[in-house]
């Protein structure tokens, strides 16, 4: 696959600032991309937005140069997956990765039965982090905690469930459910998988997982490592900063307010005050991403600059 521009960016300013929308391959983890990619671009300043487990792959947005002051902003873009529950199985780590076990005859189970019971989970539910996440505990990431046999007490977390559809079944003692899910920041679709098992009596764990979309970005429009290292000029890959905020408001300015919000100083735009309160983001003349900021009334106060 290659890169294509996302509607509405602007051309990226230095060859070294912007994202990449990457294809991660299934094996590798979402840090070891980032150092393929520091290698690829000869740039330190790489990070990703949103881990993808080893043995997942699909899209990884990766934040270079100035980008990386943006990584937060992605967090807040919704997501999407397609992935596959096995039902009549259980596992310690609720994927394929632990200790599967079985679970429950799931030979009665057809698609509209478990279509219904999918559709439970569509809202804000009540997710468990699992021990095998990077989730903290008292200075030290669960799955570090886990691969020592230690079990710490987690309290349950609200996710939103945006949508959850079926769009493939395998009956059989052990089902396999195909299903594309987008959901917000925080949700684990191993605890969906598990949840869904155990709504249905059989158990269930996650079979495969592809994150196909994350905020403006696709996994279409992505590229590989190899592909990105096979490029005469690598850094051609790298989308414009505006990716990251594309869910804001965006807000016009002239070239006076541009030099001032360039100094970090608050500038005062009588034309966007409809928007209103709430986060914002400012383009100059150029339509180059200057900076990120709260409005309030008609005065907007940049909290990160970047132009």
């Amino acid at each position: 696959m290659t890169p294509s521009a996302t509607a509405g960016a602007t051309p990226v300013r230095s060859r070294l600032s912007g994202v990449l929308a990457l294809d991660k391959p299934a094996g590798i983890t979402s840090f070891g991309a980032v150092r393929e990619v520091r290698r690829i671009l000869g740039e330190r300043r790489v990070g990703h937005a949103g881990t993808l487990d080893p043995h997942a792959l699909g899209l990884l947005p990766v934040c270079v140069g100035r980008a990386t002051r943006l990584v937060e902003y992605f967090h807040a873009q919704p997501k999407t997956y397609r992935c596959s529950v096995r039902l009549g199985e259980t596992s310690d780590t609720m994927d394929t990765e632990g200790a599967v076990q079985p679970g429950g005859d799931a030979s009665s189970l057809d698609a509209a039965g478990v279509a219904l019971a999918l559709g439970r989970f569509i809202g804000e539910v009540q997710q468990l982090p699992p021990m095998h996440s990077a989730v903290r505990h008292e200075g030290r990431h669960l799955y570090e905690l886990a691969r020592s046999g230690q079990v710490v007490e987690r309290t349950p977390r609200t996710v939103s469930i945006h949508s959850a559809e079926l769009v493939a079944f395998r009956p059989g003692r052990v089902a396999e459910a195909e299903i594309v899910v987008t959901c917000g920041k925080g949700a684990y679709m191993r605890v969906l998988a598990a949840d869904l098992g155990e709504v249905l009596g059989t158990g269930g764990l996650l079979g495969w997982l592809t994150r196909t979309r994350y905020g403006s970005l696709d996994l279409e429009s992505a590229v590989t490592i190899a592909a990105l290292e096979s490029m005469a000029d690598p850094a051609e890959a790298l989308l414009s900063l505006d990716v990251a905020v594309t869910h804001l408001p965006r807000l016009e300015v002239g070239a006076s307010a541009a030099t001032q919000l360039r100094r970090g100083q608050s500038v005062w735009l009588p034309r966007a005050k409809a928007i209103g309160g709430g986060e914002a983001r400012a383009h100059g003349p150029d339509g180059e991403l200057l900076a990120v900021g709260e409005m309030s009334g008609a005065l907007f106060r940049p909290t990160k600059v970047l132009g």
